[in-house]
Parts: C-alpha cells; sequence; structure tokens
C-alpha cells in the first residue's frame, strides 16, 4: 500500500543540504566566532588543506595553521555558494588585519569536500599577493 517517497529521487537527493550545513557550522567558528574551539570536529583526521601560499594535511596541523591566522579575521561578507553532492564552493570576500597594522581585503574561491560526515579536503583560491606581503611570505 505504502511506496516509498524516495524512488525517484538519487542518492545525491537525500543527502543535499548536508554538505553545505558542515560547511556554513565551518564558516561559522572561523569567520563569525574567529575560533578553533569545536572545530577538529568538523574535520576528518586526514583532511588536506591547499592554498596559494599554505598547504598542510591532517586535522591537527590544520587547526594549528588556522588558530594563527584567525586573529587577523576582521569581517567577511559571503557572495555565493554551491552545492553539488559533497562539494561545497563558497565564493567571500575577506577583510583582514595586518601584523605591521591596516587591513586588506581579498576575495577566496573556496572549495570544500565532505566525506562521511566531516571535512576531508579544502581547497582555496585567491590572488595571494597581498596575502604575502602582509604576513612576510
Amino acid at each position: 500500500m505504502f511506496t516509498s517517497i524516495f524512488i525517484n529521487l538519487g542518492l545525491n537527493d537525500l543527502f543535499m543540504g548536508k554538505a553545505l550545513e558542515l560547511v556554513n557550522r565551518f564558516y561559522d567558528l572561523t569567520n563569525n566566532k574567529n575560533t578553533t574551539k569545536g572545530l577538529e570536529e568538523l574535520l576528518a583526521q586526514e583532511m588536506t588543506f591547499a592554498g596559494p601560499l599554505l598547504r598542510t594535511s591532517g586535522a591537527k596541523q590544520y587547526v594549528e595553521m588556522q588558530g594563527q591566522f584567525l586573529k587577523f579575521h576582521k569581517t567577511w561578507k559571503m557572495i555565493k555558494q554551491f552545492e553539488d553532492a559533497d562539494d561545497v564552493c563558497s565564493i567571500y570576500e575577506l577583510n583582514l588585519g595586518m601584523p605591521s597594522g591596516g587591513s586588506f581585503s581579498v576575495v577566496i574561491v573556496d572549495w570544500i569536500r565532505v566525506s562521511n560526515g566531516h571535512i576531508s579536503d579544502q581547497q582555496i583560491y585567491y590572488d595571494p599577493r597581498e596575502f604575502a606581503k602582509a604576513f612576510g611570505m
């Protein structure tokens, strides 16, 4: 008598929104609250990170790296997000303070992959020139 309402849905359709929800919890901690508390719980233990200037692997190493830079996060504005199954692409503007004083803004394209309910990979793309100059890299 009862038929599944999920009969015409694919597996990805059942989980749509879960990756985006996890990524936005990540942004809430890092960009809204500027904290690493609770961050490691969102990450796969063997997660990888790659950006124009930095690379790391492992949740602990990633949290340590984030801790060094979060104190410079001033404001941010989400421009657009796209979700495709376990992939979330976010485009946002980040305003960063500089160690020497002053601040600058950078537009970041952030591709995050989610596996088994945890962030497993993050790749960010941005023009690194001002960042490298501000942080002596």
